[in-house]
């Protein structure tokens, strides 16, 4: 067998010219090897310099920081991470200076602070955010490449609490809905021996609760609330904390839930919380709507009926004069065309029928359009409703036993519309007898318009109301007659109708 050996020629003169000088004998006792030594110069070859793979690195476990709830293994050379955020300090055993390859990423930050002495800081893990395993990885001063060897691995643990629903805390520990939400968020299950919670900034209200699962142990729902007729809902910023850590207070992590909160005027009627408004503007932002903050009538400390009998007559056209046809949400004004009171915007060709869209097609977040079922609640009696007379009527369908509705109709004059005036628009007041503390639903708006030549002036009066109604059947109801009689009556009318929107605040199972 034959090896060779390469000597640089520089260092192989200075070689010779040492061992001149001695009396040196260099044998090969195994017969079978030979070793052929070859002189070159220096530059002929790149010959790199490699590490010692006897010293492989190491963590220096006396003279690191680590704490408890990082595990180094036990030829320490891994360490394994919590999913909670962890800092430590790490001393590397090498003969050699280290210096860090840098690395970005896993919420992990790592410097150097000192000959083979780095900082170690690591981020919370979120729910939903996978675990990793990663490395440090180390140059040894003076040597050109980085070796595969020279590193310490880092287990990086995923977070044990599962969270499925909307909430996603992975980017920063914080959903911000950035806009009106309520009902349930997210189900989250958490370990054994751990507790969840809410928290609240000092003054807020309790908006956010957490309720155990009865049936799944360990298992919460989380559910955003409402409050009716809230005085604070004007669209401001809410927050609410999710604290989640162990039974002893340590390990604590926290996340924050963000939401605008808004709200619509309501009243309580057979089980509906009814809008006390009818849509205005754009139906869809609560921006262009009466919000609970800012309600003319709670403000004048009367009920709905009493203010548009006493307001100014500028101030009930405002709320009055609003109707929409088709999907696109946007209010048309009644305006005086050439003498007419019409609906600015009427479109005589369209075909998509307000009561077939979906039942929050055209609301604000957190609210939609009554059902007919909703409706019948109010207006399905067993005989016809003559709407133009006080009066009780009773309901086909009682709700929890109770069937009569009381009605007080009022009217207004002197209402302007351009070079117009209108009289006798009529404000139709229900309420039912067996729950006195409970404001009325007021019933009031435009006449509906489904031709350009006559405008909202049917049958000789501007009263002939039509609901927009969540049917997908097409159903409806309209307030109708002529000249002074009013009815209400079955009647899902055409696409091309104008119809009022009155919204109901969608069911929602935490009120606070």
């Amino acid at each position: 067998m034959k090896r060779t050996l390469f000597i640089p020629f520089a260092f192989a003169a200075a070689v010779i010219a040492a061992c001149s000088k001695l009396d040196i004998v260099i044998s090969d006792e195994k017969k079978d090897v030979v070793t052929e030594t070859v002189i070159g110069d220096y530059e002929d070859e790149d010959i790199d310099l490699v590490p010692d793979l006897d010293s492989r690195l190491a963590v220096d476990a006396e003279k690191s920081a680590i704490p408890e709830d990082v595990i180094l293994n036990a030829d320490r050379t891994l360490l394994v991470f919590p999913h909670t955020a962890a800092e430590c300090t790490l001393v590397i055993e090498s003969p050699d200076e280290l210096e860090l390859i840098p690395s970005d990423g896993y919420r992990l930050e790592v410097r150097q602070t000192g000959p083979n002495a780095f900082s170690v800081s690591k981020g919370l893990y979120a729910p939903g955010v996978e675990g990793l395993v990663t490395e440090l990885r180390f140059r040894r001063k003076g040597l050109q490449h980085a070796y595969p060897q020279d590193r310490i691995v880092l287990e990086l643990s995923p977070n044990p609490t599962v969270m499925e629903g909307i909430l996603d805390f992975r980017e920063d520990f914080t959903f911000d809905f950035g806009r009106y939400a309520d009902n349930e968020f997210a189900v989250a299950v958490i370990p054994d021996g751990k507790v969840i919670s809410a928290g609240f900034p000092d003054g807020e209200d309790m908006w956010l609760d957490i309720r155990p699962v009865q049936e799944a142990e360990g298992t919460y729902r989380i559910v955003g609330g409402w409050r009716p007729n809230d005085p604070t809902a004007d669209g401001r910023k809410q927050s609410a904390t999710i604290v989640i850590m162990n039974a002893d207070g340590t390990g604590k992590e926290e996340y924050t839930v963000t939401r605008l909160n808004y709200g619509l005027p309501v009243t309580f009627l057979h089980g509906i919380w009814w809008c006390k408004y009818n849509a205005m503007g754009n139906s869809r932002d609560f921006e262009d709507q009466i919000l609970s903050a800012d309600d003319p009538a709670a403000k004048a400390g009367k009920p709905l009926s009493d203010y548009l009998a006493e307001c100014t007559a500028e101030e009930y056209a405002s709320l009055w004069g609003w109707a929409y046809q088709g999907d696109s949400g946007i209010g048309m004004r009644v305006v005086d065309s050439d003498g007419i009171p019409s609906m600015d915007g009427f479109n005589p060709d369209n075909s998509v029928h307000i009561n077939r869209l979906p039942a929050d097609a055209l609301s604000p977040d957190g609210y939609e359009l009554p059902s007919m079922e909703d409706f019948n609640r109010i207006f399905d009696a067993t005989d016809y409703i003559w709407m133009m007379w006080n009066g009780t009527h009773a309901l086909k369908e009682p709700w929890e036993g109770h069937s009569m509705i009381d009605r007080t109709q009022r009217r207004r004059n002197g209402i302007p519309v351009g070079s117009m005036t209108i009289d006798d628009l009529i404000h139709i007041a229900m309420s039912s007898p067996d729950f006195p503390e409970n404001e009325a639903v007021v019933w009031y708006g435009p006449g509906a318009q489904w031709n350009t030549s006559e405008g909202i002036r049917h049958y000789g009066h501007h009263n002939n109301m039509l609901f927009g109604v969540y049917s997908p059947e097409g159903e409806g109801w309209y307030m109708g007659g002529s000249m002074g009689g009013l009815y209400m009556t079955k009647n899902g009318a055409g696409p091309k109708d104008t119809r009022i929107l009155r919204f109901r605040k969608s069911d929602v199972e935490y009120i606070y």
